[in-house]
């Protein structure tokens, strides 16, 4: 008989519960469940450990598949531990956010933060399936969608300006209703067609530059500034300054408008194209400013992943939604 053995973040217990019947009725022996607090602060080896841990103690094997329940973080953590148990076993993602099924569980990056760094240390390995399931919609905090629409802007400010405006407008109508709930249920059937468009245009780019050479550096787009304010905010000082974080996709958000702010300095994009991205972007509830001095996401910054030899960055400007651009800075030119 087949294995499984499923890892899920403890707030969506119940729907784990639920696909943990699903899967034993198709024929899967459920080894076990194991929740875990999914959270930037606990996506760490130890998490990983624990993960191992019991995997060993349920006796499974290399052919026992993994599946992860839950956002971003429960898939980045599972996609490595499942990468390095035994030297590697199957993996699969059921992802419970808008931002993990139009980010983190497509395109196999996996890893956990280290030392203050954000995702150190991980390995690229794709899942065998992920599975869009519409039922965490019913009780997603409106910010958590948010969150996602930021990272599906983001997928089609890169490669599809019709697709970009009607997200736009379909996530403006959610932040002005106050996303009450039969608002939300109403739109579902978009969000899911926008979602799904949105990761075949990722899945593009991940096939084409699957260990992120080349081509799947345009995904990063916004990312820059993004991942050096969920740094800071991590930080003493940011955390006395940010109450609420801002989410991964929130950050995401300013970050893109740093790049498009960029991209009219260096004379790529028209006069009014960064104030035109702004101004999207908060109709659909999104932050845009930075929420603090620049100088204070430097540390982050020089420890980007894009950093490439001779110490320069492969920054994404946008010459207009629909044409990125990528060109190697240093750091000290994509500074205002």
């Amino acid at each position: 008989m087949k294995q499984v053995y499923i890892v899920y973040d403890s707030a969506v217990g119940s729907f784990a519960n639920q696909i943990s019947r699903e899967w034993a009725k198709s024929g899967y022996e459920v080894l076990g469940m194991m929740a875990i607090p999914a959270d930037e602060e606990h996506k760490t080896l130890l998490t990983v450990e624990s993960i191992v841990r019991a995997l060993l103690a349920v006796g499974a094997g290399r052919s026992t598949l993994l599946l992860a329940v839950g956002g971003g973080v429960t898939t980045d953590i599972c996609g490595f531990a499942a990468a390095i148990y035994k030297r590697g076993m199957e993996v699969e993602y059921v992802p419970t956010t808008l931002l993990a099924q139009v980010d983190a569980a497509i395109g196999g990056k996996t890893g956990v933060n280290f030392d203050g760094v954000k995702n150190a240390i991980g390995v690229i390995r794709l899942p065998r399936k992920v599975y869009f399931r519409t039922e965490p919609y019913a009780s997603l905090p409106a910010g958590q969608i948010r969150s996602g629409a930021a990272e599906l802007l983001k997928t089609f400010a890169l490669f599809d300006a019709k697709r970009y405006d009607e997200a736009v407008r379909l996530f403006a109508q959610l932040q002005a209703a106050a996303y009450k709930g039969t608002v939300v249920s109403d739109a579902l059937p978009k969000i899911v067609e926008l979602a799904a468009a949105a990761s075949k245009l990722k899945g593009k780019v991940v096939a084409a530059d699957l260990f992120d050479n080349g081509k799947r550096h345009l995904l990063n787009l916004g990312h820059t500034f993004g991942h050096a304010i969920e740094w800071w905010q991590s930080t003493e000082e940011g955390a006395a300054a940010l109450p609420v974080k801002y989410s991964h996709g929130e950050a995401v958000a300013i970050g893109m408008v740093r790049a498009a702010e960029l991209s009219e300095k260096e004379g790529l994009a028209s006069e009014g194209f960064a104030q035109s991205l702004r101004a999207d972007l908060k109709a659909c509830g999104l932050p845009t400013e930075l929420p603090c001095p620049q100088e204070a996401l430097l540390p982050a910054i020089l420890n980007d992943k894009k950093i490439v030899e001779g110490g320069k960055l492969d920054f994404v400007y946008l010459k207009r939604i629909g044409k990125p651009v990528l060109k190697k800075r240093r750091i000290s030119d994509i500074t205002l």
